[in-house]
């Protein structure tokens, strides 16, 4: 039991912290004309600067992780803790795969 309460809350700080990563990696590549932001709701918000694209996506996420942190007794709220980690992680991923890309077109 002690051991899912550690996962739980590696995950839960991980989400934020990733969070912020993915947003600030995405506003990177997006104003460098890399990529587009997929998400039309996020599209709008960047187009208005990135202060407000920031916040809002910083207080969505965290918001829900306090949801599920507050929930987190609940296994199905537990489960989508490490599992919403676990697809944050891969989408960091492709941020790295778009930096190799860039840095060896670079070169």
């Amino acid at each position: 039991m002690q051991r899912t309460r550690s996962i739980v809350s590696l995950a839960a700080a991980a989400l934020v912290v990733m969070n912020l990563i993915d947003g600030l990696m995405t506003l990177v590549w997006v104003r460098s004309g890399v990529a587009t932001e997929g998400n039309p709701f996020m599209d709008r918000l960047m187009a208005h600067g990135p202060v407000g694209f920031m916040a809002t996506k910083l207080a969505l996420v965290s918001l829900g992780v306090g949801l599920l942190w507050r929930l987190r007794h609940r296994r199905a709220a537990a489960i989508g803790m490490v599992g919403a980690a676990v697809i944050y992680s891969s989408i960091l991923l492709v941020h790295l795969s778009v930096a190799r890309h860039v840095v060896m077109a670079a070169l």
